[in-house]
């Protein structure tokens, strides 16, 4: 797992590779949130191409619990895949990570783009 802090815009970049665990990369997502406990209130993008095969519950759930210790914040998730599944887990999430919104898209490009229309006022730029 990589990410990209991007700090002028806000948004947490996670790229997500297929040969990488839904182990690993928990673990390395609950340590980025414990060192800078700040993103989790920011935007993010998760380019997960291929969700690991031992993605589990139990770690969007440990994620969950580490985001509940922050101030909830009208943020946006938004992950790139053409995994015909992740929407479901995605509304899930919804319930799981309030008020942050989980959403699908095809490209990274869109990504940004939804993230900054969802965006009120000034922060709604590109």
């Amino acid at each position: 797992m990589d990410y990209v802090i991007d700090r002028e815009d806000r948004i947490v970049l996670v790229k997500i590779g297929p040969s990488d665990s839904g182990e690993a990369t928990t673990e390395s997502l609950l340590a980025l949130g414990e060192a800078e406990p700040d993103l989790w209130t920011w935007d993010c993008i998760i380019h997960v191409p291929v969700v690991a095969q031992d993605a589990s519950v139990e770690q969007v759930s440990r994620a969950a619990r580490q985001y509940a210790t922050q101030k909830g914040v009208r943020a946006t998730t938004v992950f790139v895949s053409d995994d015909a599944y992740l929407h479901l887990w995605a509304k899930v999430m919804d319930f799981q990570f309030p008020p942050r919104k989980h959403l699908v898209v095809r490209d990274l490009a869109t990504a940004r783009e939804l993230i900054f229309s969802r965006r009120p006022g000034k922060m709604n730029r590109k």
